[in-house]
């Protein structure tokens, strides 16, 4: 369980940043299993570990420069009803790359995953990488 965003390299390729835990640390949401994290605190945090902590990871620090709601996001939830991992999140994800990305993060056998549109994942404004991410 956790959410997530599809970023940006070093390189300016796709990456998938991530807070991501397991089933026995989630809380119910109603029928389903979820993170109580949220987007904004993760990406205040992560801002305030800076660029060394990026640079850590590959990203790139560009993210220091942007809001959290700029990149495409989501949330892997479990259904207790469905007996699998539901991912809520910005249409934009719906690419085999970024699809790939969130399995591997949350360790999500293909045939369990179920990927659904959520209103509340859209992007607050369109936002494009400039040349110099690094």
């Amino acid at each position: 369980m956790g959410f997530f965003w599809i970023v940006v390299d070093r390189n300016g390729l796709d990456a998938i940043l991530a807070d991501t835990i397991g089933l026995a640390d989630a809380e119910h949401y109603g029928e389903l299993l979820t993170h109580p994290g949220g987007h904004y605190d993760y990406w205040e945090a992560m801002k305030k570990r800076g660029p060394i902590w990026l640079r850590a990871r590959n990203l790139s620090t560009l993210l220091l420069q942007t809001e959290y709601e700029v990149w495409p996001r989501g949330r892997v939830v479990y259904s207790l009803n469905e007996t699998r991992a539901i991912v809520y999140a910005d249409p934009r994800i719906r690419t085999k790359r970024r699809i790939e990305l969130v399995r591997a993060a949350f360790q999500t056998p293909h045939a369990d995953l179920v990927i659904r549109k959520d209103s509340h994942y859209r992007p607050s404004m369109p936002f494009i990488v400039p040349d110099d991410h690094n």
